[in-house]
């Protein structure tokens, strides 16, 4: 039996309505109704149409919700924003509290997938997916896409901002039909742009007594995005292709020029298990980076011909402990699961761009609220232990469980015939 929604959190109307600045009250309680619902559905699709399904609450109707994400005036940059500054406020209080001085931003991208035939969400395009699985037409996948700046310090975890990217050939199409309809052009940023952007957002709100270390792939390994990370006083970890030069070789070529160097091993643990890797480093310089960086050679198993490359600012960090920063990474892929597969992030059903960023912007919201719910008891007690993310949002679902109960009991008590209870709770 699903759990109906017949009142709205009072934790989620303390955390999200002083976010929505400049909202109406009929855009207030659009908002409210939409988070709710991502938050306690668990249908595979969380469409509009099954969101309203689970509500038991006025002005709950799809329609509404559909021109409320398409023509309402509100921003969902301004959202984005306002949450993200919570989050860091509440980063800044952590810290203070705790005392933790090692903080991490992972950067990820992701993919929104769609049906190949999908052909009129203006966010939707043909880009290159690496799994191969799941390749729609050749190595491409139809989908839209985002790259999001992850934060961790101790065992707090924090989406903490997001971009939505298109191509240039998508922005150009989108700026022609925009134009017709009198609405302000795109503008065009690449992937490292847009990271640079929001490192830049982040960087005068994090707490300055933290040291911090920026991990990405090798997608994002550019001499631009590692000066400019560096100008902010912060170390980067990432991935690197073999083609990258490090003083007079391609990275491809230092594992056979290092053969005098002994092989350290390096014991890695995640969720799957551990892993051992064979490794070798080596502390040059690259092109038109000013400063030494450390390379690291990992091999899975001796005979591998592909070995795995790793480039590190931070000149000091040993092996072991720069594979282990690096893979803190894999934070970023649970978070992705949780936003596509739990709370609908890829469920859309908007034609225009705008509206996309508006659905967007609300699930990144109740996700940021789940994940500040998870945290809340480290401001108390420094000593804390953090449940599961997961375990935060069932309890959140089971509140609203509760309330359906007594709900139902408080129209019992009014004498509400059985037909009467039916019409009411199923229209």
């Amino acid at each position: 039996m699903p759990t109906w929604i017949v009142t709205h959190s009072e934790f989620l109307c303390n955390f999200l309505t002083p976010l929505l600045v400049g909202f109406s009250p009929a855009q207030l309680r659009h908002a409210l109704n939409f988070v709710e619902a991502v938050l306690v559905c668990t249908a595979r699709h969380k469409t509009l149409a099954a969101l309203t399904r689970w509500l038991r609450l006025d002005h709950a109707d799809e329609y509404a919700w559909a021109d409320f994400f398409r023509v309402s005036p509100w921003s969902g940059e301004a959202v984005r924003t306002a949450v993200m500054g919570f989050l860091l406020k509440t980063v800044a209080a952590i810290q203070v509290k705790t005392g933790w001085r090692l903080l991490f931003l992972s950067v990820d991208d992701s993919l929104c997938c769609k049906d190949i035939a999908t052909h009129k969400l203006q966010a939707v395009s043909l880009h290159f997916d690496h799994v191969r699985q799941r390749r729609q037409q050749g190595q491409y996948t139809n989908a839209s896409k985002y790259v999001a700046v992850h934060l961790q310090l101790g065992p707090v975890q924090f989406l903490l901002t997001w971009r939505l990217y298109a191509k240039r050939k998508q922005v150009k199409a989108l700026n022609q039909h925009r134009r017709e309809q009198g609405l302000p052009p795109l503008v065009y940023q690449s992937l490292p742009t847009l990271v640079q952007q929001m490192l830049d957002e982040i960087a005068p709100q994090l707490p300055t007594k933290c040291k911090v270390y920026v991990l990405f792939d090798a997608w994002y390994a550019g001499h631009q995005l590692f000066k400019s990370i560096r100008a902010h006083g912060w170390h980067w970890i990432c991935a690197a292709k073999a083609n990258h030069r490090l003083d007079a070789f391609q990275l491809a070529q230092w594992w056979q020029h290092l053969g005098h160097q002994p092989i350290e091993r390096v014991t890695l643990r995640s969720t799957k298990g551990s892993r051992t890797y064979s490794t070798r480093y080596r502390v040059g310089r690259l092109r038109r980076c000013p400063d030494p960086v450390t390379a690291v050679f990992s091999k899975r198993t001796r005979r591998d011909t592909h070995p795995a490359y790793f480039l590190c600012s931070d000149t000091s960090l040993t092996v072991r402990c720069l594979l282990k920063y690096y893979s803190l990474r894999w934070q970023a892929e649970l978070d992705n699961f949780f936003l596509k597969e739990r709370f609908g992030l890829a469920d859309y059903r908007l034609q225009s761009f705008d509206a996309i960023l508006h659905w967007h912007a609300l699930v990144f919201a109740a996700y940021a609220f789940i994940q500040s719910q998870r945290v809340k008891p480290l401001l108390d007690d420094p000593k804390a232990t953090l449940p599961p993310l997961g375990d935060v949002l069932v309890d959140h679902q089971r509140w609203h469980g509760r309330q359906m109960i007594l709900y139902i009991a408080r129209l019992v008590r009014q004498g509400k015939s059985n037909a009467e209870l039916l019409a009411e709770l199923m229209p």
